[in-house]
């Protein structure tokens, strides 16, 4: 056929006789004509949100503010979705200890107080434009639910509305409850966290030499008041030396206590399995480095190593560990210094999870040994092996099973089902 196009009353150029415009010329334009633009997704999504907002049933608003609050918690702190996170920090620490001296008011109407006051302090129409922008540029994300892009929608719609709501309070605009929810927690989280680490250290120290004001301090944080304590510890640079100084003393104490040959093992057998297969890996990557890498590469490796080992430390592992420690701290039938021994580790071990941990696995004398013969039987099967795998994790799961253990199983289904993408090479085969 001739590229040349035809006039429409020309013969069609496909030779059957006819003009143009009666045969090929409507299929050619329509060929022609460029595609129809799709339906915008995120169009779809924010009609979907306005719904919600306009539907009189406010049970479906507020599930989708929990759904928005459950995604932005996943999230993390990220530009746009968060109040200025020192300002934050400072605001909520300061009203927290004046609603504490409120001794009538009860927590719920504090609660509401701290709320309203913060919204209103970081609430401005710049960080509703800067929300709304933010979660605009969220609803993109890949693998998002129809639900979770609704649940988007109606929090960029509501931080957009404050340009039309006039003189809207902020506390009546409901997304910034759910920003300050999410970063409430975050923020408890975090003192408590930090709270928690100086409980441990100062649990070694003589209570009896603190102050007043450090015991009232120290009573406060144990009632859950984090501020208290932290702000004693800042104002006192001497107490801060003594508890780094004691808290050194007592992980060196420890590190001595687990290289010698009469010291226990730290970690129950299952506890110690687990460790070996999640560590494995960045374990002998770091061992396989030639002696002249570069000190990047050696940094990376223990970096990897390190990462591993905190996620490997979770909340029930730790839990676990820690109250075995302090039970056996409290043994009638052990001597003063094994108790001793028990309590600078649970201390240190709560201080320094990671770095203690590391000492015990890499420092200790001793392995942990089972709670019967037949444990014991298969603890040397399994590691008598060349490879892990999870079917031969499994006697062993069963029979701890049978022990009436089902923490120490649930621990070892953890190592199975890490064993199902992360199999272990202990050794080759020996021909």
């Amino acid at each position: 056929m001739n590229s040349k196009k035809p006039g429409r009353n020309d013969p069609c150029p496909c030779g059957s006789g006819k003009k143009y415009k009666v045969c090929h010329a409507a299929e050619d334009r329509a060929r022609a004509a460029p595609p129809a633009a799709p339906a915008s997704s995120a169009r779809a999504d924010l009609e979907a949100a306005m719904e919600v907002l306009g539907d009189p049933d406010v049970s479906r608003l507020s599930g989708a503010l929990e759904r928005l609050s459950d995604l932005m918690t996943d999230w993390g702190p990220a530009s746009g979705l968060r109040f200025d996170v020192k300002g934050f920090s400072e605001h909520v620490g300061k009203e927290l200890a004046r609603l504490s001296e409120t001794t009538e008011q009860d927590a719920a109407s504090a609660r509401r107080e701290l709320l309203v006051g913060t919204v209103r302090e970081f609430g401005t129409p710049a960080f509703l434009a800067s929300l709304g922008a933010a979660l605009m540029a969220k609803m993109s994300t890949p693998g998002l639910s129809a639900e979770d892009r609704r649940a988007i929608g109606v929090g960029a719609l509501l931080a957009s509305a404050f340009k039309r709501m006039g003189k809207a309070r902020p506390e009546d605009i409901p997304v910034l409850d759910v920003v300050f929810d999410v970063q409430f927690r975050e923020w408890s989280a975090r003192h408590k966290e930090l709270s928690q680490k100086y409980e441990a250290l100062v649990k070694g120290l003589e209570e009896e030499a603190f102050s007043d004001e450090a015991k009232a301090a120290l009573q406060q944080a144990r009632g859950g008041d984090v501020g208290a304590l932290l702000k004693y510890v800042q104002e006192d640079p001497e107490l801060v030396e003594r508890i780094a100084r004691e808290a050194k003393e007592r992980a060196a104490r420890v590190e001595s206590w687990l290289r010698s040959a009469t010291s226990p093992a730290v970690f129950s057998p299952e506890e110690e399995l687990w460790l070996t297969c999640a560590l494995w890996e960045p374990m002998q990557a770091l061992k396989s480095l030639p002696t002249g890498a570069e000190p990047s590469v050696r940094r990376d490796a223990v970096t990897a190593l390190m990462r591993a080992v905190k996620s490997a430390l979770d909340e029930s592992f730790l839990s676990g560990l820690l109250g075995r420690l302090r039970e056996k701290a409290k043994d009638p039938g052990a001597d003063d210094a094994a108790r001793a021994a028990y309590m600078d580790a649970a201390i240190a071990f709560e201080a320094e999870p990671a770095r203690m941990s590391l000492a015990a696995l890499l420092t200790a004398r001793k392995e942990a040994e089972g709670r019967s013969p037949e444990e014991m039987v298969a603890l040397a099967d399994l590691k008598a092996l060349t490879a892990w795998t999870p079917e031969a994790f499994e006697p062993y799961r069963e029979l701890l099973v049978s022990m009436g253990l089902p923490s120490a199983a649930a621990l070892i289904e953890r190592c199975q089902a890490w064993l199902k993408d992360h199999p272990v090479t202990l050794r080759t085969e020996q021909v």
